[in-house]
């Protein structure tokens, strides 16, 4: 699965900060400047793009911002070929709600004797009453950002799509492809202070390319988990999937749609093979797209659910965003009290609409939305 040279280029082109992006075009000015076979590089990287799809990664910030010539990387679909991905065909535990299934799944470890860390003694004092390290699985727009915030505020260190200055994305894909743990290299955040702290939590953890990369989708993801974090903790929220479909194609302009589909991460079923024919033959007879993707959305969470019964030395944790009981199950799984799931914003742009300076705030509690033409009245 994948190559060398996947990995180099992705470390060399996406290894960035939060603040660099890998979309540059460069100047007509800095090219009169430049030396002559920089400038001849550059008309190249100018005349590549106008036949390339690019788009830059989701950040929690949502700036997009130029890069300088020195650091100017050009990424396209080709360079990166889709990752061999799966997902099962319906059964019965699809349908279950988190909590009918997380019923099954405590019942089972308890028939096996595996202690749930939320009942033992050992994790009564910790600050989390989880196993570390504990990787979300959420797709984008189910509460990513609402969970790292949930657990910042219980008092132990979670990162939501970077760490430090790499994107955690890139990180996992690279140690699945070189059979390393997970989160090697990705593990430590800086705070404030400057202290270097190690990471606890992790979410928003995929990449839509290019390259494309989702651990609970592409194939060996899941497994590299229990390999080498055996009695760690994975999680998932889910969330309605039509609401999750109507938040996710409005996420810049269907940009996110549109690589998940037939771009950069061929979730379309494109690939081929035989796995691939249910979900491209459901693709192509979907007349609006809008049923593949709550197919897909709910087959995701089947997949989850059926390797947390097959590696019960995991902790596993559910719950649904839309249920009224969402923080009082957070609680009694994680210690961390109920008041510190809020609503969550991503991006500087809805700060900016609602004019507050924090992009989360208790349920019912947030801002409302400025009326642009207020002041002119």
């Amino acid at each position: 699965m994948g190559s060398n040279r996947n990995r180099q280029v992705a470390r060399r082109g996406l290894g960035l900060g939060r603040s660099r992006y890998y979309n540059a075009i460069p100047t007509l000015q800095t090219v009169r400047t430049l030396s002559l076979f920089t400038a001849m590089f550059t008309l190249v990287l100018q005349f590549y793009l106008l036949f390339s799809l690019h788009h830059p990664p989701i950040d929690d910030q949502t700036n997009i911002m130029n890069m300088n010539e020195e650091s100017a990387t050009f990424l396209d679909h080709e360079i990166f070929e889709p990752l061999p991905w799966s997902l099962p065909k319906p059964s019965s535990i699809r349908y279950q709600t988190s909590e009918e299934f997380m019923a099954d799944y405590i019942a089972l470890k308890r028939k096996h004797n595996i202690p749930l860390p939320w009942e033992q003694d050992k994790y009564k004092e910790d600050k989390v009453r989880l196993p570390r390290p504990i990787i979300g699985l959420n797709f984008p727009k189910s509460a990513t950002t609402t969970m790292s915030e949930y657990f910042t505020c219980g008092g132990i260190t979670s990162c939501h799509t970077y760490v430090e200055d790499d994107r955690i994305g890139i990180c996992m894909m690279e140690n699945h492809l070189a059979d390393k743990p997970p989160m090697e290299g990705c593990n430590t955040e800086r705070t404030e202070d400057g202290v270097i702290e190690p990471v606890e939590v992790i979410f928003d953890i995929g990449l839509q390319g290019p390259p494309c990369y989702y651990a609970s989708l592409h194939e060996g993801g899941l497994d590299n988990i229990p390999k080498h974090y055996p009695e760690g903790t994975i999680m998932l929220v889910t969330r309605n999937a039509t609401k999750w479909f109507k938040s996710f194609t409005e996420w810049r302009w269907g940009e996110l749609l549109e690589e998940w589909g037939q771009g950069s991460c061929a979730f379309d079923g494109s690939l081929g093979g035989e796995e691939m024919e249910y979900w491209n033959d459901l693709y192509i007879s979907s007349e609006s797209k809008r049923q593949y993707w709550i197919e897909f959305y709910e087959a995701h969470t089947q997949k989850i659910r059926e390797f947390a019964l097959k590696h019960l030395s995991l902790t596993y944790v559910e719950v649904e965003l839309e249920n009224d009981k969402m923080a009082e199950q957070l609680e009694l799984y994680t210690g961390v009290k109920q008041s510190c799931v809020q609503v969550c914003h991503p991006g500087d742009d809805w700060i900016r609409k609602h004019d507050t300076t924090s992009r989360c705030h208790p349920a019912g509690e947030e801002p409302p939305e400025i009326d642009p033409d207020a002041e002119n009245n």
